[in-house]
């Protein structure tokens, strides 16, 4: 499943640039988003209490890195605490183009693809048995 999750997150990320590059900037955050999201499940696999993960609980698991060092201690900051606010500012910004109806500059969703990109990039490099 890790794969088929990577290969969605990555078809999603390219979906994002092609629609950055079309002017139609919602829907290229709202497709940076569930290729971030598509990436973090592919990394930490099945949630333990089965069905989907919710938003911003797979953040919260997806930061902490246990899925690529399991002793981290429980408490304190993550293994990948740089990606954290980026994480969340993708998710509002998603929030705010899906269901508020905004529109963002061009900056914003930039720096939404970017981070999409950088969860991408961070879990394909750890997976190839490497850290960035």
């Amino acid at each position: 499943m890790l794969a088929e999750r990577l290969t969605a997150a990555r078809k999603y990320l390219d979906d994002a640039r092609f629609l950055l590059a079309a002017g139609r900037l919602e829907s290229a955050v709202s497709r940076a988003y569930y290729a971030s999201y598509q990436a973090m499940w592919a990394a930490l696999g099945d949630p333990p209490s089965g069905g989907q993960w919710r938003h911003l609980g797979i953040i919260s698991h997806f930061v902490r890195g246990h899925w690529f060092e399991p002793a981290h201690p429980q408490r304190g900051s993550g293994n990948l605490e740089h990606l954290r606010l980026p994480l969340h500012r993708l998710y509002q910004f998603r929030i705010d183009v899906d269901y508020d109806g905004l529109s963002l500059d061009i900056a914003s969703v930039r720096e939404c693809l970017q981070t999409a990109e950088r969860a991408v990039a961070e879990i394909e490099q750890r997976a190839q048995g490497g850290s960035p």
